[in-house]
């Protein structure tokens, strides 16, 4: 097995992303709460994307425990698929498009609100960037699966065994020498072979 190196930006997208994304939902349940707390209807909102954005930031500790506790061939794990489906740039489309915009409805009424959407921008367009990450390492696992094939196709198996299969059916066919000298095996041998 090979170790895969990473250079140094792409871990510094990966934990820009991470940081980032839980920042703005902790930023948007401070927002949230404050603005329930005075009364402004708004404030639902910046709740709910603060719960959504905690679950889809969290999403990477919850792999682990996943693929650790639960059955690959169980429904959960197909359920958890579709939620891991949702990253890169479709959970920077999320954030950039359909969350950020209602932050900046009125921005002399909710200076936090601009705050937040700005926290929200950041994170979606970093996102959208870590799509380039994931697709050089989904690059990078075809090329190492290429470099790593093994004798079950029929171009490598020419390779490694010289003579090709014709040959080798023709020595199984007409043996030159069995157990017994005479080229062909015994009845006793054939069924030594069989009980193998």
């Amino acid at each position: 097995m090979a170790i895969k190196k990473e250079s140094c930006g792409w871990k510094a997208l990966v934990f820009a992303c991470r940081f980032f994304g839980i920042a703005t939902a902790l930023v948007f349940w401070g927002v949230g709460v404050e603005y329930l707390y005075y009364a402004r209807v708004f404030g639902v909102y910046f709740l709910a994307v603060a719960i959504l954005t905690s679950f889809l930031e969290v999403v990477f500790l919850l792999d682990h425990v996943i693929e650790i506790c639960v059955s690959r061939t169980s429904i959960l794990v197909r359920l958890w698929d579709a939620v891991q489906w949702l990253d890169d740039w479709k959970k920077g489309a999320l954030y950039f498009v359909f969350l950020a915009p209602p932050c900046f409805v009125r921005p002399f009424e909710a200076l936090l609100g601009v705050i937040s959407g700005i926290f929200l921008v950041v994170t979606g367009i970093l996102y959208m960037l870590k799509t380039f990450k994931t697709n050089k390492d989904e690059e990078d696992d075809d090329a190492s699966y290429e470099a790593n094939a093994t004798y079950d196709s029929l171009s490598i198996s020419y390779i490694r065994f010289e003579d090709g299969p014709e040959d080798l059916e023709a020595s199984i066919s007409n043996p030159v020498a069995g157990p017994t000298g005479t080229g062909m095996t015994s009845v006793a041998d054939q069924s030594e072979i069989l009980d193998l």
